[in-house]
Protein backbone atom coordinates (compact mmCIF):
# COMPACT_ATOMS: atom_id res chain seq x y z
CA UNK A 1 0.00 0.00 0.00
CA UNK A 2 1.06 3.60 -0.86
CA UNK A 3 1.51 5.77 2.07
CA UNK A 4 2.13 9.78 1.69
CA UNK A 5 5.63 10.85 1.86
CA UNK A 6 7.30 13.58 3.65
CA UNK A 7 8.49 15.25 0.25
CA UNK A 8 7.39 14.98 -3.17
CA UNK A 9 10.26 13.19 -4.01
CA UNK A 10 9.93 10.55 -1.81
CA UNK A 11 6.20 10.22 -2.90
CA UNK A 12 7.47 10.14 -6.49
CA UNK A 13 9.60 7.29 -5.77
CA UNK A 14 6.30 5.65 -3.19
CA UNK A 15 4.04 5.98 -6.87
CA UNK A 16 6.67 4.97 -9.04
CA UNK A 17 6.76 1.49 -6.93
CA UNK A 18 3.25 0.89 -6.98
CA UNK A 19 3.08 1.67 -10.48
CA UNK A 20 5.04 -0.56 -11.18
CA UNK A 21 3.56 -3.47 -9.18
CA UNK A 22 0.12 -2.68 -10.25
CA UNK A 23 1.62 -3.32 -13.94
CA UNK A 24 3.13 -6.25 -13.13
CA UNK A 25 -0.02 -7.65 -12.34
CA UNK A 26 -1.90 -6.42 -15.74
CA UNK A 27 -2.25 -9.26 -18.51
CA UNK A 28 0.10 -10.05 -20.97
CA UNK A 29 -2.37 -8.84 -24.11
CA UNK A 30 -2.57 -5.08 -21.65
CA UNK A 31 0.94 -4.82 -20.59
CA UNK A 32 2.35 -5.11 -24.32
CA UNK A 33 -0.84 -3.16 -25.84
CA UNK A 34 0.47 -0.72 -23.29
CA UNK A 35 4.14 -1.03 -24.45
CA UNK A 36 2.74 -0.25 -27.91
CA UNK A 37 0.77 2.84 -27.14
CA UNK A 38 4.01 4.35 -25.40
CA UNK A 39 5.70 4.24 -28.65
CA UNK A 40 3.24 5.55 -30.82
CA UNK A 41 3.77 8.93 -31.56
CA UNK A 42 0.13 9.80 -31.97
CA UNK A 43 -0.48 8.76 -28.37
CA UNK A 44 0.40 11.13 -25.40
CA UNK A 45 0.01 10.55 -22.06
CA UNK A 46 -1.48 13.24 -19.69
CA UNK A 47 -3.48 12.98 -16.46
CA UNK A 48 -7.53 11.87 -16.19
CA UNK A 49 -9.05 9.40 -18.51
CA UNK A 50 -7.96 11.91 -21.62
CA UNK A 51 -10.04 12.05 -25.16
CA UNK A 52 -9.35 9.87 -27.93
CA UNK A 53 -9.70 11.94 -30.41
CA UNK A 54 -6.72 14.94 -29.04
CA UNK A 55 -4.59 11.01 -28.20
CA UNK A 56 -4.01 12.26 -24.82
CA UNK A 57 -4.59 9.99 -22.12
CA UNK A 58 -4.10 8.21 -18.98
CA UNK A 59 -1.81 5.26 -19.12
CA UNK A 60 -5.04 2.75 -19.02
CA UNK A 61 -6.58 5.01 -22.02
CA UNK A 62 -3.40 4.72 -24.56
CA UNK A 63 -3.47 1.06 -23.92
CA UNK A 64 -6.93 0.42 -24.01
CA UNK A 65 -6.94 2.40 -27.58
CA UNK A 66 -4.01 0.55 -28.66
CA UNK A 67 -5.88 -2.30 -28.31
CA UNK A 68 -9.13 -0.90 -30.26
CA UNK A 69 -11.09 -0.60 -26.94
CA UNK A 70 -13.29 2.76 -26.32
CA UNK A 71 -11.95 3.85 -22.97
CA UNK A 72 -9.46 3.16 -20.43
CA UNK A 73 -12.24 2.15 -17.75
CA UNK A 74 -12.75 -0.86 -20.41
CA UNK A 75 -9.63 -2.46 -19.18
CA UNK A 76 -10.81 -1.91 -15.71
CA UNK A 77 -14.44 -3.97 -16.45
CA UNK A 78 -11.36 -6.72 -17.77
CA UNK A 79 -8.98 -6.88 -14.90
CA UNK A 80 -9.08 -6.26 -11.47
CA UNK A 81 -5.56 -4.93 -11.26
CA UNK A 82 -6.38 -2.40 -13.40
CA UNK A 83 -8.39 -0.37 -11.02
CA UNK A 84 -5.66 1.21 -9.09
CA UNK A 85 -3.66 2.59 -11.96
CA UNK A 86 -5.62 5.55 -12.96
CA UNK A 87 -5.73 7.00 -9.67
CA UNK A 88 -1.80 6.21 -8.98
CA UNK A 89 -1.41 7.78 -12.31
CA UNK A 90 -2.97 10.88 -12.12
CA UNK A 91 -0.52 11.46 -8.39
CA UNK A 92 2.32 11.06 -10.42
CA UNK A 93 1.18 13.00 -13.42
CA UNK A 94 0.42 16.24 -11.15
CA UNK A 95 3.68 15.81 -9.27
CA UNK A 96 5.67 16.22 -12.30
CA UNK A 97 3.61 19.01 -14.16
CA UNK A 98 4.58 20.50 -10.13
CA UNK A 99 8.33 19.33 -10.50
CA UNK A 100 9.01 19.85 -13.88
CA UNK A 101 6.98 23.01 -14.57
CA UNK A 102 5.82 21.73 -18.01
CA UNK A 103 3.37 19.95 -20.21
CA UNK A 104 5.88 18.35 -22.78
CA UNK A 105 8.68 17.65 -20.20
CA UNK A 106 6.56 16.13 -18.15
CA UNK A 107 4.97 14.21 -20.80
CA UNK A 108 8.15 12.94 -21.35
CA UNK A 109 9.34 11.86 -18.10
CA UNK A 110 5.87 10.15 -17.74
CA UNK A 111 6.38 8.50 -20.73
CA UNK A 112 9.96 6.94 -20.01
CA UNK A 113 9.15 6.57 -16.42
CA UNK A 114 6.17 4.53 -17.20
CA UNK A 115 8.08 2.30 -19.57
CA UNK A 116 10.53 1.69 -17.96
CA UNK A 117 8.28 0.29 -14.79
CA UNK A 118 6.54 -1.85 -17.34
CA UNK A 119 9.90 -3.22 -18.30
CA UNK A 120 11.30 -3.51 -14.67
CA UNK A 121 7.71 -5.45 -13.69
CA UNK A 122 8.03 -7.94 -16.09
CA UNK A 123 11.78 -8.14 -15.10
CA UNK A 124 12.42 -8.23 -19.08
CA UNK A 125 11.97 -5.19 -21.75
CA UNK A 126 8.99 -6.14 -24.38
CA UNK A 127 8.45 -5.12 -28.02
CA UNK A 128 8.21 -1.62 -28.30
CA UNK A 129 9.35 -0.16 -25.28
CA UNK A 130 12.17 1.65 -26.62
CA UNK A 131 14.79 3.19 -25.15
Amino acid sequence: MVTEAGNPQDRERELLCALRTEISRLDDDTREALSRALDDDRLKLAGGWGDRADGEGCVLSIAAWNMGLESGEALMYRSVEAVRIPALFDELWALLLTRLGDVEDSRDAARRLVGDALCMADDRPLAGVSG
